[in-house]
């Protein structure tokens, strides 16, 4: 029992600290039931040589790919699977973070999640998800126009006419959002 405790100490130092973060969600056509994750973080943890990014029980990932963000340099990553059946993407960080240093990446992947992203019986897209980290911005597809928002979020427009919803998570727990849009005529 000691030697597990002492592994998952050991094995909780190596792993990189997140912070400044920011998700950025485009959804992709509903009937695909896919949304295309841009995740930036910053590692921060002294010593860190990794970086544990979980995959949400219930989504599948594809499409992954990482690169450290000063550089623009692919970084390597591989998906291993944790205590409690966690899966993780993680991230082999190009050196250890330096003292008061940081290592910035960008992870991409696409998530297929029928549950949290769909279309329903009255033609109106769905995406329900919990945030987690502080800054989220979600883009709905083209040809969509937002109708409803359960969480206090800053609407825009993209350069394309996409909507774009950008939240901002001030609380110690998930964020509850859940956005309607119905389809342009």
């Amino acid at each position: 029992m000691l030697g597990k405790l002492l592994a998952a100490a050991a094995f909780a130092c190596l792993c990189a600290h997140a912070a400044d973060e920011l998700t950025l969600y485009e959804l992709l056509p509903p009937d695909t039931h896919q949304f295309a994750i841009t995740y930036d973080v910053t590692a921060t943890r002294e010593g860190a040589d990794f970086f544990l990014n979980p995959i949400r029980p219930g989504s599948t990932a594809s499409k992954e790919r990482v690169i450290e963000r000063s550089t623009g340099k692919e970084l390597a990553f591989e998906t291993v699977t944790g205590k409690d059946a966690k899966t993780f993407l993680k991230v082999h960080l190009p050196a250890p973070v330096p003292k008061n240093g940081e290592t910035r990446i960008r992870i991409f992947k696409t998530y297929t999640d029928a549950p949290s992203y769909y279309v329903n019986t009255n033609g109106d897209l769905i995406f329900d998800r919990p945030f987690g980290i502080r800054r989220n911005v979600v883009v709905l597809p083209a040809g969509w126009e937002l109708t409803g928002c359960a969480s206090p979020g800053i609407v825009s427009s993209q350069p394309d006419g996409r909507i774009r919803v950008s939240f901002f998570n001030d609380r110690d727990d998930q964020l509850p959002v859940k956005i309607t849009a119905r389809r342009l005529p």
